[in-house]
């Protein structure tokens, strides 16, 4: 799947280019609509992968339905340009509109697949540093990542470490940002590590807490539907939460007790 959806960007990468000609365009085009049948076969054999390494039907069952509707709408709109035997402008057009949205939703489905199948491991025997977790996970440009503070009050005990999955943890915080950020992208974003009542805690959001931090860049990661639920599943089985709040804006993640 994701050798599929590096085709699939690349496939847009020329449709947004004059250079190419019409036959090159039709070759990329009728090249990434063969594989489709492929990818959504493949399907089954992930969801099955999951739940053998311990991810539960229910909780595989949204990601997977993501990702083969995503596919299945690929393959039609390439599909109607491969029947003609050319590509036309207008299909040209069409696919350039498609696209997009349809990179954004295989873009922000796969790394939920990823999550639930870390999640479900046993908890490492060495656990993850605070600071490693709340720090930069992406070194991409101003577009691809988001910006933020991280802070950690000063009354905050020692942080130490947390008996979790450094990826996962990482990625829930990706996850957290991005339900966040897509929803008030212009003002600057916090994520404070708290300890309270003896549970440790990310806040992700935009409180009145100091702005005296450390610049971190989140990778930035498309919402799709199932990124709430999905991130919901993958905190419980990694023995915390992640609760998302609508008003006042913000996500709360409880990492596990040591």
């Amino acid at each position: 799947m994701r050798n599929g959806l590096g085709s699939i960007r690349n496939l847009q990468l020329i449709l947004s280019s004059i250079k190419v000609g019409q036959k090159e365009l039709y070759s990329a085009v009728a090249a990434v609509h063969a594989d489709c049948a492929p990818m959504i076969a493949s399907l089954n054999g992930l969801a099955d992968a999951l739940i053998r390494r311990g991810t539960s039907i229910v909780a595989a069952k949204p990601v997977m339905d993501a990702l083969h509707g995503s596919v299945t709408r690929l393959e039609a709109a390439l599909e109607r340009a491969v029947q003609s035997g050319r590509l036309s402008a207008a299909r040209r057009l069409a696919l350039e509109q498609a696209l997009p949205g349809l990179v954004e939703e295989l873009g922000g489905t796969l790394p939920l697949v990823a999550l639930l199948d870390r999640a479900a491991r046993p908890r490492p025997l060495d656990a993850s540093p605070v600071g490693w977790i709340h720090a930069s996970s992406s070194e991409a440009p101003a577009e691809q990542a988001v910006p933020a503070i991280f802070v950690s009050p000063a009354d905050t005990p020692d942080p130490g470490a947390l008996s979790v999955d450094l990826a996962a943890a990482k990625t829930l915080i990706v996850l957290g940002v991005a339900l966040v950020a897509q929803r008030t992208p212009a003002r600057p974003l916090q994520i404070v590590y708290a300890v309270r009542r003896g549970v440790s805690q990310t806040l992700i959001g935009f409180g009145a807490e100091s702005t005296a931090g450390v610049a971190v860049r989140i990778a930035g990661l498309p919402p799709v539907a199932p990124t709430l639920v999905c991130a919901q599943v993958a905190a419980r089985r990694l023995g915390g939460g992640f609760e998302f709040s609508a008003e006042p804006l913000g996500v709360c993640i409880s990492w596990p007790l040591s």
